[in-house]
């Protein structure tokens, strides 16, 4: 009595950790953004896990009391140690990366001995699902090859979930790959695959834990058979390799199974790759047998879950497109009490035609003894196609859709010679549903050559076809002349066009005008690839009814759907189809202000607002922040503000801000500019206000007038003339001017005359550049000096008695006659104390130098990128101040010839 509250606190525990462990894991394996529509039972939120098996607390109640709690400590172990050396909490780590290592090998699970438990077997074997929309046609056509083959094999039958409450969900959760084992009844339940488990096998395996299988090595027999070497296997994880008693699992009578897809491979939880945990106890046929296949299901496998699900020992599951079977024993009699189950499956969007080409049962009233019975879909409740006997055979039956079930049985003593049947299945047709799926012959794999299929596709009066694809893949050529899929609006071939559609990109959805959609599928004899796979269903404008989809201001109608929204300033209040005043808003005015909601108060978390500022034409708009305060990050990753040239969410970005640093003031582009602010649902701040202000751009129109360059200020604007040009007395046009130039300011550029353009010839110029006492210049150049016919000085002086030498240089046909050497005297208070500063200009190389400086008593003077070529532009760079006072002045000199 003492023992159940601690249990119970324990196993509370555990799932507090998991819960943590499960809010704050993210992937980069698919975006999760998107909320889940569906409630299931999560795996990732269980109890406890053995291996990739999640465990609730009726599973934990299952095992015995020492091992209950020896399976939940270990968990807590588990996590708390993988915190420890990661700082944070991880299902997958901590199970060490449950995926398989580079021989798919070493996957981190448990698994198949049966599940003893009645309620947990899927009713006549069949299991609905439903496969997440955040998976990609490709991993589709993998869990869909999973599901086929364990259907091929057994008798257990996957269909697409229409009405069952009970089904499972392909999902991907942060706890990797996972599932429950079997049905848990009462909702829908999740199958984890997870980062890397998107393989065959692996899903494959997860698939046998719901049909309801454990892993291999729990058997209670498993000893006899397999060595647990537990020095090996990783700290924490001894609990993944307890064994299960024998009220726990049934093995049904079935031998040890090494070959089981649901065996730990020999390294599963090692402490190293080579360092085996789990070994066979004896060789099988002269060899040590290997273990932890994830190729395909063994014999094995397929005798326990036929034993489980109590498959007929008489019958199939046939996916070919064509075949035939007949009665055991045909044409030689058949056996009394015969019970044969026939389970045909072919590609969604194919029908299946079957002929009994023979018969001879035993006749009897109704058919009531011995009888073949066909029905149209997957099972013993599907619609009764018809019920034979006797030796009248029955014409051709035509399924309604993709499967077919065949019951054969016999009552009787009556010998009689039994039957035999044919069947093909047959692309295209007229299908008349509201939703289906709709699908290449033979998907998901290739295709077969030369197939034509057309589908008339007909929902209820009064809507459209809506088609949307889950996978497409389809010889690829630029006119889609091979192999090609044509959609047409309407019921014919004469039918308006709506795509032809090859290679490799998905259509996007498509919506028809009427109730009728026509399709096309056309293969050749060469390529053959994927195919498509595409669901269809009635479609209608739920923003066409007189209520407006009930949405107070917009309905915005989607495919299969449809959403309210809302006008700018209102946002969509929590019952999503009315409307309430919101921040953000459509602004016209050529000035004003904007702020964060609550403002000057911290803002609400969870907000975006939206700000479209729109000015006349002509018009710019100047947005100035007076205050800027948001929760920030290098990558600006949780509350932010965007300001974009334009109205859209894709338009031009000028910056993306967070923080407390105040951003610079941002001019649109064009007469409109978007502001946008999102806060997530944590940590709050001031916000910001800011100031616009909308200026009319006279240069925008014939250049304001300027013959040269305009340039516009606020509220005015201004005429500017390049280098070598001066301003005329009528500020529009320019005229030539002098080339001596006094430069006084601290920082900018001086260029060649009429820079960018080639400057004129026979030109003289100088630059006279002077700064403060005390301080240095530093000169670079942004583009090359060509040497041909062109002369280019510099000297330094100080405004001092004493001369500073000068060096002129001189290129020959563009070489430099031997490399010049420019020295540059350095003086200090002292005029009799100098120190040279070696320079040298080569063509097309940089001039980058700095004398030493020694007891503060040298001046230095840097010249940088000195470049060899037809133009140049001096950058002035860095004025810096020192410590001694003198006034220097740097005489630049261009000839040219």
């Amino acid at each position: 009595m003492t023992f159940m509250p601690s249990y119970l606190l324990l196993l509370s525990g555990l799932r507090v950790l998991l819960t943590v462990d499960l809010d704050v894991e993210t992937s980069n394996f698919i975006d999760l953004s998107a909320p889940e529509v569906i409630d299931y039972k999560d795996p990732c939120k269980a109890a406890a896990f053995l291996g990739d098996i999640a465990l609730d607390e009726e599973d934990l109640r299952m095992f015995k009391v020492d091992r209950i709690l020896d399976v939940i400590q270990r968990s807590i172990q588990t996590f708390n140690d993988t915190d420890a050396v990661n700082g944070s909490l991880s299902s997958e780590s901590s199970r060490n990366d449950m995926s398989p290592d580079s021989h798919g090998q070493g996957f981190r699970r448990r698994r198949r001995a049966a599940t003893s438990r009645p309620e947990r077997v899927w009713p006549d074997g069949v299991i609905p699902y439903v496969i997440s929309g955040n998976f990609s046609g490709s991993q589709r056509a993998i869990f869909r090859q999973a599901m086929r083959h364990w259907e091929k094999h057994t008798c257990v039958t996957f269909i697409e979930r229409t009405t069952e409450e009970s089904y499972i969900v392909f999902t991907f959760r942060p706890c990797g790959c996972c599932s429950y084992v079997g049905r848990r009844g009462g909702g829908p339940q999740a199958i984890s695959i997870g980062k890397n488990c998107d393989k065959f096998g692996i899903v494959v395996h997860e698939l046998g834990h719901v049909i309801g299988f454990w892993h291999e090595h729990t058997r209670p027999d498993r000893d006899e058979h397999v060595s647990i070497i537990r020095d090996n296997i990783q700290a924490g994880q001894e609990y993944n390799f307890l064994k299960m008693e024998p009220g726990e699992v049934d093995s049904l009578g079935e031998v040890y199974d090494f070959d089981s897809i649901m065996h730990y491979a020999r390294n599963t939880f090692s402490r190293g790759i080579f360092l085996d945990t789990i070994l066979p106890r004896y060789d099988v046929n002269g060899v040590r047998p290997p273990i932890g296949q994830r190729t395909r299901l063994s014999k094995g496998d397929i005798t326990q879950a036929r034993k489980l699900y109590k498959c007929t020992r008489c019958g199939d599951s046939l996916q070919d497109s064509s075949g035939n079977f007949s009665s055991p024993g045909y044409p030689n009699g058949y056996a009394a009490y015969v019970h044969c189950i026939w389970r045909i499956s072919v590609t969604p969007g194919e029908k299946i035609i079957l002929n009994i080409t023979a018969m001879d049962l035993y006749r009897s009233h109704l058919c009531w003894y011995d009888h073949v019975e066909v029905r149209d879909g997957f099972g013993r409740k599907a619609p009764l196609k018809g019920r034979y006997c006797g030796d009248s055979l029955p014409g051709p039956i035509v399924s309604t859709d993709s499967r077919l079930w065949i019951e054969f049985r016999s009552s009787s003593n009556w010998v009689g010679k039994g039957f035999s049947a044919v069947y093909e299945a047959i692309c295209g047709g007229e299908v008349n549903r509201d939703n289906g799926q709709i699908q290449s012959p033979n998907y998901p794999d290739d295709y077969r050559p030369n197939k034509v299929c057309v589908w008339k596709i007909t929902v209820a009066q009064d809507f459209h076809v809506g088609l949307s694809f889950q996978s497409f893949e389809i010889e690829r050529h630029d006119s889609c002349a091979y192999d090609y899929l044509e959609v047409r609006d309407g019921n014919s071939e004469s039918s308006p066009l709506l795509g032809r559609f090859c290679g490799h990109d998905k259509p996007d959805d498509i919506k028809t005008s009427s109730n009728q959609l026509w399709m096309k599928f056309v293969s050749d004899g060469s390529v053959n690839k994927a195919g498509f796979a595409a669901t269809f269903f009635k479609e209608m404008d739920e923003c066409c009814k007189p209520d407006n989809g009930r949405c107070e201001q917009r309905c915005v109608n989607t495919l299969g759907s449809y959403r309210c929204a809302c006008d700018p300033g209102f946002e969509l209040a929590s019952d999503r189809r009315s409307c309430e005043a919101a921040c953000g808003g459509f602004i016209t005015k050529l000035n004003g202000s904007i702020n964060t909601p609550g403002w000057p108060k911290e803002y609400p978390p969870n907000k975006n607002c939206v700000w479209q500022l729109v000015a006349p034409t002509h018009y710019h708009i100047t947005l100035l922040f007076d205050v800027f305060e948001t929760e920030g990050n290098d990558v600006c990753k949780y509350d932010y503000v965007e300001v974009r040239s334009g109205l859209t969410a894709d338009s031009r970005l000028h910056g993306k801000f967070c923080g407390t640093e105040k951003p610079e003031t941002v001019t649109s582009q064009y007469n409109n500019m978007r502001i946008e602010f999102k806060s997530d649902n944590t940590v709050s701040k001031k916000g910001f206000k800011a100031q616009f202000f909308s200026d009319k751009d006279e240069c925008s129109k014939e250049n304001g007038g300027c013959q040269q360059e305009c340039v516009n200020t606020f509220g005015s604007y201004s005429c500017q003339c390049r280098s070598g040009f001066v301003l005329h007395e009528n500020r529009h046009d320019c005229k030539e001017a002098g080339c001596d130039h006094v430069v006084s300011i601290v920082l900018g550029t001086i260029t060649s005359p009429n820079w960018p353009d080639k400057y004129p010839s026979k030109k003289a110029c100088t630059w006279a550049l002077s700064t403060t006492p005390g301080h240095r210049i530093k000169i670079g150049t942004s583009t090359e000096l060509m040497c041909r016919s062109t002369r280019f000085s510099m000297r330094s002086t100080w405004r001092l008695t004493w001369s500073v030498p000068t060096t002129t240089w001189r290129s020959t046909m563009g070489r430099m006659a031997g490399p010049p050497v420019w020295d540059v005297s350095v003086a200090s208070r002292n005029p009799r104390q100098s120190s040279p500063a070696a320079m040298r200009c080569l063509c097309a190389s940089s001039l980058i130098t700095q004398s030493r400086r020694e007891a503060l008593r040298l001046h230095t003077v840097q010249v940088w990128s000195i470049h060899c070529h037809n133009l140049f532009k001096i950058l002035i760079i860095n004025v810096t101040y020192a410590s001694w006072r003198m006034e220097r002045i740097n005489l630049l000199h261009l000839n040219s010839q």
